[in-house]
């Protein structure tokens, strides 16, 4: 992939602003938090890839709605970051690291965690819910519809998580030392 290709026109806040307003909407639209960002990031620095947007399916609620794994929203913006700036499989073949993605993630991680006070599904669900909520409950489902999930508080979430990759991979795609060369790869 060209990294100068998917270089937008719009300001750093532009971009943000873009994919927290089409993450919102995805989210309240089709729902699959990992996917509603993963959309908007694609739509904000143009480019597709259907086989990395279906892997992502299975990642909603925390994996598979069990809201113990990580923040869909979050997922799709590692995943962004993972395909600008990731390790191939030719890198991974011949053991190659990449510090450099991995420093971007954590970056990404860092604020996610500082906006939502933790990176897991039932941390988001305790922030805006108030508790944790188990998906395969019909009680928490009620719960969930009740309090507006799919209409407000998760496509907050995914709007927020998709606008602080999009900071991140803005900053990266425009770093004059990533522009002017590709920054090497090292063993970690």
């Amino acid at each position: 992939m060209k990294i100068k290709s998917s270089i937008t026109n719009y300001s750093r806040e532009q971009a943000r602003e873009m994919a927290y307003q089409l993450g919102e909407e995805y989210e309240k639209k089709a729902h699959y938090c990992p996917q509603a960002s993963l959309a908007a990031l694609q739509d904000v620095f143009h480019f597709k890839d259907d086989a990395l947007f279906k892997s992502l399916f299975g990642f909603h609620g925390g994996a598979g709605d069990s809201g113990i794994g990580m923040c869909g929203a979050l997922v799709g913006g590692v995943a962004a970051l993972s395909y600008f700036f990731g390790r191939t499989r030719s890198e991974f073949d011949l053991a190659i690291g990449n510090c450099h993605a991995t420093g971007l993630v954590k970056k990404l991680v860092d604020l996610f965690n500082k906006e939502f006070e933790g990176i897991r599904c039932r941390d988001c669900q305790k922030k805006m819910f108030g508790r944790e909520l188990d998906f395969w409950k019909e009680e928490d489902l009620e719960l969930f519809e009740e309090m507006n999930g799919h209409g407000e508080k998760c496509p907050h979430v995914v709007g927020t998580g998709a606008s602080l990759a999009a900071g991140v991979i803005w900053d990266e795609l425009h770093n004059p030392e990533r522009i002017a060369k590709i920054i090497p790869v090292t063993k970690c």
